[in-house]
């Protein structure tokens, strides 16, 4: 090194031999003796038995907290080098007779803060974007082979949430960033495969020869320059409206969540996925649905009520990789009579049906998801069977505002017996066209 910078690290294997190394925080050597202190995060084995190994990992956390305090009170630079993030428990309750009691944890973050961990996830890869050029540990990484195996997410815990980020790895989470703390300066890093050493070294000389001049005294915070005010007001400003924007896009995605969700008619069968979809597609008509419900004095379970239109109808919903088959159906008739018998008056039943649901959805348009006993007994029984591939291109006029008489498509639905073909209501196709022979 140019300059002799005093530099121990923990963890990270350095060639140059003037760097102190070191393998755990359980060093004697004083990390605030060093101008730099590089750590990367180590596995703490897990802690099993009925001993207490836990306290151990507490004290090797904590100890050196106060030893890093003093490094940035006098200018240091504290490197962090993300890397896999572990929590190790203690339940001294599973070894006692009585049960209970504390659990102890502890995380290979806390030698920097208790709540620290929390921003911690794991993950590996090695998409980088950069962001500035004011860091001079961007070019140490442009120069070195990365390959990160954690990332930071979220706001930081006080006080390190002013940090400035200078490496992303997606939209909104980050794995390099700096921020001050006192007089010195804490570097976040992603994990390496390899080093430019002289890279590394010039960025911490960098550092440290711009922390040469005179420490400010007290008293200039309270002397006036002018504009001071006037930029801190305009970056409190932009924070809003960062803030605002962020949760304006936060917005945006859950909207697209949620129509994401219309897509489970295509592919979902089962009752906790398939059930909401129809009723959110049905309540897109107006058919004002209610949730699933056992038919009072029964033991029958339906899977809603619509109470829009010529009458009211009673909601079954059904998916499967093959046909809908008569068993599937014969449960559904004595629920329409046994809700007929109890309220006294019959319901329209409705069977909504996602069948042959790993076929692509343009090849099951139609009754073709239906077995021809199924067609036959529910045009005997006057149940209405709808097809959720139709129902979702239902569905897509509706959201793109082509279809505007709901009252059509309901009525079709509630004085058919038998299969509901829905296709003459449907606009352009949302599938792709099949291919012709």
């Amino acid at each position: 090194m140019a300059k002799k910078l005093k530099v121990i690290s923990v963890n990270f294997p350095f060639k140059n031999v003037e760097v102190a190394q070191e393998s755990r925080l359980s060093t004697s050597r004083a990390l605030f003796d060093f101008d730099v202190v590089v750590i990367r995060p180590y596995t703490l084995p897990p802690v099993d038995g009925p001993e207490y190994p836990i306290t151990g990992y507490q004290a090797e956390m904590r100890d050196k907290r106060p030893e890093l305090i003093k490094l940035l009170e006098q200018g240091g630079l504290l490197i962090v080098i993300l890397n896999t993030h572990i929590i190790r428990e203690y339940d001294p309750g599973r070894w006692s007779y009585w049960g209970g009691g504390t659990i102890y944890t502890v995380s290979n973050y806390d030698f920097i803060d208790e709540d620290f961990s929390h921003c911690v996830k794991n993950g590996t890869g090695n998409k980088l974007e950069y962001i500035g050029t004011e860091n001079a540990f961007t070019n140490v990484l442009r120069a070195s082979s990365v390959q990160w195996t954690a990332y930071l997410e979220g706001r930081l815990p006080s006080p390190f949430d002013d940090v400035r980020i200078s490496a992303r790895n997606s939209a909104k989470s980050f794995v390099g960033g700096w921020t001050d703390l006192n007089k010195g300066r804490i570097v976040f890093l992603p994990n390496l495969i390899t080093l430019d050493e002289a890279k590394f070294f010039d960025a911490c000389r960098e550092y440290m020869e711009g922390k040469e001049g005179l420490i400010p005294p007290e008293w200039i915070h309270e002397i006036f320059i002018p504009g001071e005010s006037e930029l801190m007001a305009s970056a409190i400003d932009v924070r809003q409206k960062i803030a605002a924007l962020d949760s304006e896009a936060e917005r945006i995605e859950e909207q697209i969540r949620t129509l994401k969700q219309h897509q489970k008619l295509l592919y979902e069968k089962g009752k906790n996925h398939l059930e909401p979809a129809v009723r959110a597609a049905f309540d897109l008509i107006e058919f004002k649905t209610t949730p699933s419900e056992h038919i009072p004095g029964t033991n029958y379970e339906i899977d809603g009520r619509t109470n829009e239109g010529s009458q009211r109808g009673l909601l079954e919903v059904k998916g499967s990789k093959r046909q809908i088959v008569l068993d599937e159906l014969s449960p559904f008739i004595l629920k329409v009579l046994s809700d007929q018998e109890k309220s006294g008056f019959r319901s329209k039943g409705i069977l909504v049906a996602n069948g042959l649901c790993e076929q692509p959805p343009e090849t099951r348009l139609g009754d073709c998801i239906f077995s021809s006993h199924v067609l036959q007994a529910s045009h005997d029984n006057s149940i209405a069977l709808v097809n959720t591939a139709e129902l979702y291109c239902v569905l897509c006029g509706v959201l793109s505002r082509e279809i505007k008489d709901f009252n059509a498509i309901r009525e079709r639905i509630l004085t058919t017996r038998g299969y509901v073909d829905l296709r003459s209501f449907c606009g352009k196709s949302p599938f792709k066209l099949p291919k012709s022979k």
